[in-house]
């Protein structure tokens, strides 16, 4: 066979296998797309309407109730110190005692001023008395008789003034004894034996009354309203619940009374001062402490709560997870309130029906396909979990 004829028949040939190849494609059915995903499983709790007591928590401080500054109100030499620091005091008890011995001879020497001008008076009567006698038998001029009363007024002066000197030397020795002005706790002290002490000297001790302690806490405008609410409407302290928390949320035992409402709002800062006292009989709060007070009325409203483990953040705020009807995951942004034990209350974006992740929150996103598993509040442990295992 001519060259010519076998090259075109070999180019045939490829043709024909490309042709066959071609068709046997063309022949063959699409492949099927993969399968969607399967749905993730979650935990899902459903929000529902829930009666409980107005409540608030707010940021407070301990202080005394009341606080002395201890001073000296005469100048003298400190003889003994009657007390020991950082112990409880009462009313009455002697702090300090000074050196008296001056201010005994100041007695006696205004005791002794006081003779003079009261023998100066009984003279000055008398000569009164008299000229009055003669000045009704026309003996005695008017203007003598204006110059014995006269005297008597200005030796009736003179005994007034010594008087109060002897009154205020009195005083002095009393004062040469210090004594605390109310119960408390006493604290340190820079005086001792010897020191010369006076009405300069600043402050010798402080004392300052713990048992009742008070909490300062401030308002906002809107807490304000609510709480002078309940005020006006009569609620008293068997119908108020005030606790103060410590540490870790640490109940105090003992539970506290509103002491003071502020009666406006700080421009400047939008917020009310208010106090509460607790009892404090053991000292087991001190001055200065930071804890947070938390008021419960008895009064009961109907209020959204969304767990607070299916709450995240954002750069708008707060959102959840919530389950569409058609068994999808979207976000919803949310406002809350205020916190309460492992819930918050919800303000804005959530309704009655709508089922929040709470469980599974790492594992789904919006647009994902989830499988759901109720869960509800363990009234045994106080934490969320399945319903099927807490109502068998």
């Amino acid at each position: 066979m001519p060259l010519q004829h076998r090259g075109k028949f070999a180019m045939r040939g490829i043709f024909l296998i490309f042709l066959i190849a071609f068709l046997s494609l063309t022949a063959c059915s699409p492949e099927d797309p993969p399968p969607p995903p399967a749905p993730v499983g979650v935990g899902v709790y459903e929000i529902r309407p829930v009666e409980i007591n107005r409540e608030w928590r707010f940021s407070a401080r301990t202080e005394e109730a009341e606080a002395v500054q201890v001073v000296a109100r005469v100048e003298a030499e400190v003889a003994a110190v009657l007390f020991d620091r950082g112990a409880r005091v009462s009313a009455g008890d002697v702090l300090f005692r000074l050196d008296d011995g001056e201010l005994r001879e100041q007695l006696r020497q205004a005791q002794a001023q006081v003779e003079a001008p009261r023998s100066a008076l009984e003279v000055a009567e008398r000569n009164l008395n008299r000229g009055l006698e003669l000045a009704e038998r026309d003996f005695l001029s008017a203007a003598d008789l204006d110059k014995l009363r006269d005297a008597v007024n200005q030796a009736r002066s003179a005994l007034a003034a010594a008087e109060a000197a002897l009154a205020q030397s009195r005083l002095n020795l009393e004062y040469a004894i210090i004594r605390a002005p109310i119960d408390g706790r006493v604290g340190d002290t820079v005086a001792t034996v010897g020191n010369v002490v006076g009405p300069g000297s600043g402050t010798l001790a402080r004392l300052l009354a713990t048992d009742p302690i008070v909490a300062r806490f401030q308002l906002t405008d809107r807490e304000f309203r609510e709480v002078v609410r309940l005020r006006n409407s009569g609620l008293d302290a068997d119908q108020l619940q005030i606790h103060l928390l410590l540490e870790a949320d640490e109940r105090y035992p003992w539970p506290g009374q509103l002491d003071f409402i502020d009666i406006a709002v700080d421009e400047s800062t939008g917020t009310a001062q208010i106090t509460a006292r607790f009892p404090n009989p053991d000292d087991e709060l001190v001055p200065g402490l930071f804890a947070t007070v938390e008021i419960a009325s008895r009064e009961q409203e109907a209020t959204l709560l969304v767990p607070q483990q299916a709450v995240r953040r954002n750069l708008l705020g707060h959102f959840v997870l919530v389950v569409q009807p058609d068994q999808t995951v979207s976000e919803r942004q949310i406002m809350l309130e205020r916190e309460l034990r492992g819930a918050s209350v919800v303000a804005a974006g959530l309704e009655p029906g709508d089922r929040v992740v709470v469980e599974g929150l790492q594992k789904v996103r919006a647009g994902s396909a989830v499988e759901t598993a109720a869960y509800d509040w363990d009234d045994a442990t106080g934490l969320l979990a399945p319903v099927d295992l807490i109502r068998p």
